[in-house]
Formats: C-alpha cells, sequence, structure tokens
C-alpha cells in the first residue's frame, strides 16, 4: 500500500554542508499538488542557510495554498520572476500522466550509470546534467509552464535547440560565452541521456539533433623549452619561496614523462598498487614504468621510461625515494592589502560565537558571512547565534582581536591541508602559466575560444612535439601517451607528423646534396630509403603492385 502524500513535508538534500563532488547544490524534496507525485526541485545555491530559508517558503507555501495558487513557485521571489512575461500558462495533467519528469529519469540514469563508469566520469556527467536542468528550468519559467520539467517537453527539437542556443550565450557559466567544443560536449551528455531514456520507454523518440560547428583541434599547443624555462623561473612567485623547489621538481617530471597530473599525482617509488618504476637487474633490460588499470585509458600499460625521466628519478637520494614521487609542499598566499582584514584568534571566535551572529563577526573582521560559517567549521564550532537585536562588535573589542589574530592583514600564509588534491595542482599550474605569460591559444571572437595560458597537458603536448621531432614512429608515440587507440594519436599529432615527414621528404628530393639522417629518413615510413637511390621498377611489377593495393 501505497504511502499517503504529506502536504508540506519538504526535504532539504543533502542535509549537510556540500562537498566538492555535489555539483547540483541544494535539493527540495516534496510531494507536488498539481504533479500528484513526488518531485524534487533545484534550490539554485550552495548556501545551505539560504537552502534552508527556502525549504521553510516552500512547507508555507504549500500548506496556506499559495504554491497551487502560483503554479509551483517555491518561493515569493519566483512567483515577482514568472509574473513579468505576459504568456498563457500550460496546465500539466494533475493525474500526472504527462509522463516522467526530468528529475526522476535522472535519478535512474545516475544510478545506472554509477556501476559503469568511473567516479570522475560520474561527477562529470551529473555536472553536466544539472548545467542543463537549470537552463530548461529557467525556460520553463519563461514559458509560464507548471512545476516539474517533463521529458516529453524536454524530447523535443526545439527544446534542445534552443538549449544549444542559450549554451552558446553563456547561460549558467562563470564566463559570457561558451565554445562550440564546449556545447557539443554539453549536448552530448543530454543526448546520452535521452538515448537511456528512450531505450526504456520514458520517452517517445529521440531527436536528431545536428552538434555545433566546432573546430576540431587542441585546445592548447605545445610548449617549447624556453616557454618551459619561463615557468621554471615564474614558480616561486606563485607558490613562494619555501615550496618552490617541490614544485619545480614537478613540473619537471610533467615534462619529461608526460603524465597527466592524476598520473603525476599516483606515480609512486615502491607501491605496486599506483604507477611506480620497474628497475631492472639485467643491464640490457631498460627501466620502464608500469602504469595500473586506474589511468583514464582503463589499461594495464608498462611504457618505456624516458632518458630524461630516468635522469631526474635518479638525482633524487636513495633514502628519499620512498612513498610518492612528488611531495608538493603548500602554496604560499600573499596577504591581502586591504585594512581592517583578519582573522580572529580560535579563542576569540569562541568566545565571539555566543555573543554575536556570522554577518557581524564577519562585519567586524571584514570578510563574508560565508568565511565566517568555514572558521566554525574548521574549529568544530558551533553555528553562532541568530541576529541578536543588530548587535554589533565594539571597535576597542576589534582592535585588541586584530593584535592577538591569527592571520594579520598584510601577512602571508601558507595553505596546505595535506596531501593536495589533482584540481588544486591543476590550477596551481595554470597560475604558473599565466605568471609566466606562457600564451598556448589566443582569443578567437569567431570560434568563441578564450586566450588560454599554458596548463600541465600543454607540458604533455610539448613531450609529444620533442618525440616527433626526434623521428620517433607512431606507434611509439601511441604507446609512450599511452592513448587507447590510434586514432586519438593521429587525431592531435598526426598533422605534425606527417609535416615533418613531408619536410624530410622534400629535403631529400630537392637538395641532394642535404645530408638526411637514416633516422629522419624513417619518417617517411623508409620508404625514402636515406640517400640510396630506390629501384625503378618494371611495367609488370607495377602492375601487380597496383593489384595488391586495389585490395587493401
Amino acid at each position: 500500500m501505497s504511502r499517503r502524500p504529506e502536504i508540506g513535508n519538504v526535504q532539504l538534500y543533502p542535509d549537510r554542508p556540500l562537498r566538492e563532488s555535489d555539483r547540483n547544490g541544494y535539493m527540495l524534496k516534496f510531494y507536488c499538488p498539481i504533479r500528484c507525485q513526488r518531485i524534487r526541485r533545484n534550490c539554485g545555491t550552495r548556501d545551505r542557510r539560504e537552502a534552508r530559508r527556502m525549504q521553510r517558503d516552500c512547507r508555507e507555501r504549500l500548506l496556506n495554498g499559495e504554491y497551487l495558487a502560483s503554479g509551483g513557485a517555491i518561493t515569493e521571489a519566483q512567483v515577482v520572476q514568472a509574473a513579468v512575461p505576459a504568456v498563457p500558462a500550460v496546465a500539466v495533467n494533475p493525474n500526472g500522466d504527462g509522463g516522467p519528469t526530468w528529475q526522476e529519469c535522472c535519478e535512474r540514469y545516475v544510478e545506472h550509470r554509477r556501476l559503469r563508469v568511473r567516479e570522475g566520469s560520474l561527477v562529470e556527467i551529473v555536472s553536466r546534467l544539472g548545467i542543463a536542468e537549470r537552463i530548461l528550468e529557467a525556460r520553463q519559467r519563461e514559458l509560464r509552464r507548471t512545476a516539474g520539467l517533463l521529458m516529453s517537453e524536454v524530447a523535443t527539437l526545439e527544446c534542445l535547440e534552443d538549449l544549444q542556443r542559450r549554451l552558446l550565450r553563456g547561460e549558467v557559466c562563470r564566463y559570457s560565452t561558451r565554445s562550440p567544443n564546449t556545447v557539443n560536449t554539453l549536448m552530448g551528455a543530454v543526448m546520452a541521456f535521452l538515448r537511456f531514456c528512450g531505450s526504456r520507454g520514458l520517452i517517445a523518440s529521440v531527436p536528431e539533433l545536428e552538434k555545433v560547428d566546432a573546430e576540431e583541434v587542441m585546445k592548447g599547443r605545445p610548449v617549447t623549452e624556453a616557454e618551459f624555462q619561463r615557468m621554471l623561473d615564474a614558480t616561486p612567485d606563485v607558490v613562494g619561496r619555501d615550496s618552490a623547489a617541490s614544485w619545480i621538481f614537478a613540473l619537471k617530471v610533467l615534462w619529461e614523462s608526460g603524465f597527466r597530473v592524476g598520473e603525476m599525482m599516483d606515480f609512486s617509488w615502491d607501491d605496486s598498487r599506483h604507477i611506480h618504476p620497474v628497475w631492472s637487474k639485467v643491464s640490457e633490460r631498460l627501466p620502464t614504468i608500469l602504469i595500473p588499470a586506474t589511468q583514464k585509458n582503463g589499461l594495464v600499460q608498462e611504457i618505456p621510461m624516458l632518458p630524461g625521466l630516468q635522469t631526474l628519478l635518479g638525482s633524487v637520494p636513495e633514502r628519499l625515494q620512498r612513498g610518492w614521487v612528488v611531495e608538493l609542499e603548500g602554496v604560499e598566499i600573499p596577504g591581502t592589502s586591504r585594512p581592517g582584514v583578519f582573522r580572529p584568534s580560535p579563542v576569540d571566535l569562541k568566545r565571539l560565537v555566543g555573543r554575536y551572529s556570522n554577518s557581524a563577526i564577519g562585519r567586524a573582521c571584514g570578510v563574508s558571512e560565508t568565511a565566517v560559517r568555514k572558521w566554525l567549521q574548521q574549529h568544530d564550532l558551533p553555528t553562532c547565534a541568530a541576529e541578536a537585536a543588530g548587535a554589533e562588535v565594539p571597535a576597542s573589542e576589534i582592535r585588541a582581536m586584530m593584535g592577538r589574530a591569527a592571520v594579520s592583514p598584510g601577512a602571508s600564509r601558507t595553505i596546505s591541508r595535506g596531501r593536495l588534491t589533482v584540481e588544486h595542482v591543476s590550477r596551481v599550474i595554470a597560475r604558473i602559466g599565466r605568471q609566466a605569460n606562457v600564451v598556448v591559444q589566443q582569443a578567437n571572437a569567431r570560434t568563441g575560444r578564450r586566450k588560454k595560458f599554458a596548463s600541465a597537458h600543454d607540458l604533455r603536448r610539448g613531450l609529444a612535439e620533442r618525440l616527433i621531432n626526434a623521428g620517433v614512429s607512431a606507434e611509439t608515440l601511441k604507446v609512450v601517451m599511452r592513448h587507447k587507440d590510434f586514432g586519438t594519436t593521429e587525431k592531435h599529432y598526426g598533422a605534425m607528423r606527417s609535416a615533418q615527414s613531408a619536410g624530410q621528404e622534400v629535403l631529400s628530393r630537392l637538395s641532394p646534396t642535404q645530408q638526411v639522417s637514416p633516422q629522419n629518413s624513417e619518417l617517411v615510413g623508409g620508404l625514402v630509403g636515406g640517400q640510396k637511390k630506390a629501384p625503378q621498377l618494371s611495367a609488370e611489377e607495377l602492375l601487380v603492385l597496383k593489384s595488391l593495393l586495389a585490395k587493401l
């Protein structure tokens, strides 16, 4: 027997502080009298206090009938926003036969993908679908449609093309626009979700959506040796003098290995469960690197250790060759120059909690209320009292606390929370590229591309370019770069390699006096033959060769 609906039973999910993996923010779950079923609505905020206020407003509107009268607005602000366009509302069948909602299908899809993709891929799926959901809900409000994002309304060509246009315009984005490649990636996640719904009969059909025209090129370019040296020189200015040595070593590991940041952080000296070097005791065998299936392509691989990486690892004293190869120290954050901004000592903070509100403490310290809540969480202190008659911290007490402050105005501090995350390391390396002014992509208004500075992946591209210039074959390049299939190598580095091969062939044909090394002659597949003249084929041999080529 089904549970009786409880009008006004509004649940906040998750009922805890958000983590980095909670990409969708806070959600409200409640019984909708319009849809006659339980639904989920996005609060549109990552502030827990704001989400709880919306929870109270939604409960009150459900109980006094304002939710039903407004067509499903959970707050008064949504009523005001929806009242601007004078478009007649589109009613939804109260019996619920309009079909399943986006939220219901999305929960099923995420649970389905949870067992089939890696955790990082699942986070990306949830994030992309969350962006699409927020844009589609805004579209619904503009069209004056009632609560519940129905899949039957989403799975139309008109709706999906409108979603494409809104993504390109930069809705729900920190930038003013999105690049066509980013839009195609986001729409790819939406179309995969729709195909899942179509295969299970949740929607009638899946529209055929045409991709946005985009250039199939790298998001950056290979970093040169001179540019890499500039990044090394700029590292102390970004991370601080005390931490610079560990970050310079990390950049050199990326430069000599071609690792991605996640792989570098998983590089161990002696733990076979992670990426680790294999030192052969036989002099004829070269050292290699064993990579488990946790890498991006999902394969267990053993690749040759490049000479530069071997030299770099050999420079580390043997007594230090334990644990992680790369141990990054905390990044030094320069102090703020704003007057009156400080962080009180734990003793002062504990004393303030029972007397003043979060906002009052924030005003006294020159920070936001969110910063105060983070301080309280770090010291396991209870939430401050509610606004108590607008009490403010006296100026004399503020001056006294500044003298005892844990972080004084203008003072620098080192951020260290144990082992740094992959995302944090990637951001710091991007800051180093910006500080060194290594531009790997110029802004292009026509294609929607923004100016981009060197990142960790551009160091990986730099290794590939050095290998190509050294005459390494495409098959060896695929092994070193650990691409899942040869198509990836050809897509990103085929043009560069073709240019080198063509240049060597033209040089050997047009400049007979020019010396071409046997190593470089292999760039054209060994067909040139170095300085030796290739024998001419007879007419019969040419016919046999043509017939063989026709059968391929």
